[in-house]
């Protein structure tokens, strides 16, 4: 790259990064991010044998609280965290180092996540220049993934996607490399399988995506002694698959429980594809669903027209990913595929199939592509970041409004369900009030309690208790958490 280059590149992602940071400061954590961060401090908020609420008293207060989340423990509870979590170890561990020197704010850890999607956004950007035949195609990607309402959301929360989207595409990006080389002995080899590798440790749903390259090659090159590559990505996991079986027996019940049709899955999963670029946590307007549909219809049309090969490769790719995830859900008994987020990862192949688009076509052409995309997602990303659309829960503001609103000493707070409802406004707290969860409330407290309800539209943990005294008290709604007073 010339010198403008590099500084046009630099300016974008330098503005990315502030635009991403001012964000994260927006919004306390929500329900899923204080299991990250009670998780940094070895403090189990879930409700499984182990966790804190076994040490607690039925009532305790919020001071109580903030004093186990003062000590750190997190590499003497780390076995049964990563029981209770559900998920694998990397993420976490690369997150309580970064913690070290940054601290465990919003901002602080939300920047980690943000940090691995702009070197994800970097890696992508220089992968499809250096294939790519026109000059403009790499910046007019550059621009699709900037303006991604859907990374730009996930790049900006303290989970673990954002780190196992930038080891998907570095894994892609080596990937691409050793089709060529087509070398074990290589570094590029060696470098897909660490990638690879660190992907399955970050995020399970991960080997639906590299069992998609490889069924890719098969698809290119039948059944070669290369293929046999991934077999040792695959035997470096087999170590991790005993804890699988642990984490299994915690979380019998999960909130994506229920398997559902083939045909409800198809329509889920196309669904969700549209998600992934336009909007993330709730469903797209009818305009936006049809504006996608039409450039992603235009780019399958082109793209059979002039690269029928690779066309046919690409939509086998999506096939045979959301088949993997359909039969993944029918023997556990889960339609996790109507969750978009458990399979970010083909957005890499949708930006594959772009990259060809916009490489193959005229300039007017592609620029009117990416310009319609540019004007359709701009909007959402400035509608999440004036939180009009998507807003995380309101654990922070609603401790706020406790602070200042409610009495600590002659009110108690009683929360439906325990877990990182209760953890999450208590972490907020600033006044000492006396806490309990609702499944303990004893009818002494009944005048005094203020209720606090976790709204996900969870059916299996939500809304059963103390219905008839919630009725005779005023809702003060706030996103996703009712309070009851």
């Amino acid at each position: 790259m010339n010198l403008i280059s590099k500084i046009t590149l630099i300016t974008v992602l330098s503005f990315y990064l502030i635009f991403g940071l001012n964000y994260s400061k927006k919004q306390g954590f929500w329900h899923d991010e204080m299991y990250t961060v009670t998780f940094l401090k070895g403090v189990s908020i879930y409700t499984f044998e182990g966790s804190v609420w076994g040490e607690l008293d039925s009532v305790y207060d919020v001071k109580h609280f903030k004093t186990l989340l003062a000590i750190d423990k997190f590499y003497t509870n780390f076995s049964t965290q990563i029981l209770h979590e559900g998920h694998p170890p990397l993420y976490f561990i690369l997150l309580k180092l970064w913690s070290y020197a940054f601290g465990v704010s919003e901002v602080a850890l939300r920047s980690f996540s943000l940090t691995c999607g702009l070197l994800s956004i970097l890696v992508l950007f220089s992968l499809f220049k250096r294939v790519s035949k026109q000059n403009y195609t790499a910046w007019y990607v550059l621009i699709m993934l900037v303006f991604n309402p859907f990374l730009f959301y996930f790049f900006t929360e303290a989970r673990m996607y954002a780190l196992a989207f930038l080891l998907a595409t570095l894994s892609f990006r080596f990937w691409l490399d050793y089709q060529k080389e087509r070398k074990l002995k290589s570094k590029t080899f060696l470098y897909f399988c660490l990638s690879s590798v660190c992907l399955l440790y970050t995020h399970y749903y991960g080997l639906f995506f590299l069992s998609t390259l490889a069924f890719i090659e098969l698809l290119n090159n039948r059944l070669k002694y290369s293929i046999l590559g991934y077999v040792i990505v695959f035997v470096c996991f087999l170590p991790w698959g005993f804890v699988i079986r642990k984490q299994l027996s915690f979380h019998e019940v999960h909130w994506t429980d229920g398997a559902i049709t083939f045909s409800e899955s198809i329509i889920g999963y196309l669904d969700g594809i549209t998600n992934l670029l336009i909007s993330p946590m709730s469903s797209p307007f009818l305009y936006e669903t049809v504006i996608l549909i039409v450039l992603l219809s235009i780019m399958i049309v082109y793209l059979f027209i002039k690269e029928r090969k690779f066309a046919l490769v690409l939509l086998s790719a999506f096939f045979i990913y959301g088949l993997q995830i359909f039969g993944f859900d029918q023997v556990v008994g889960h339609h996790t595929i109507l969750v978009p987020r458990y399979y970010i990862f083909s957005l890499i192949f949708i930006y594959w199939g772009i990259y060809k688009l916009i490489d193959g076509q005229y300039k007017l052409t592609s620029a009117v592509f990416t310009l319609t995309y540019l004007i359709l997602s701009s909007s959402v990303i400035v509608q999440l970041y004036e939180l009009k659309r998507a807003p995380k829960q309101m654990f922070r503001e609603l401790a706020f409004f406790l602070d200042r609103q409610v009495d600590p000493k002659s009110r108690i707070l009683v929360f439906e369900p325990k877990g990182a409802l209760e953890a999450g406004v208590a972490y907020y707290l600033s006044n000492n009030f006396k806490i309990m969860s609702a499944d303990n409330e004893p009818k002494k407290t009944e005048t005094s309690a203020v209720y606090i309800d976790e709204m996900l539209g969870l059916e299996y943990c939500e809304n059963k208790y103390h219905k008839e005294q919630k009725a005779k008290l005023e809702l003060i709604p706030f996103a996703g958490v009712f309070l009851y007073k």
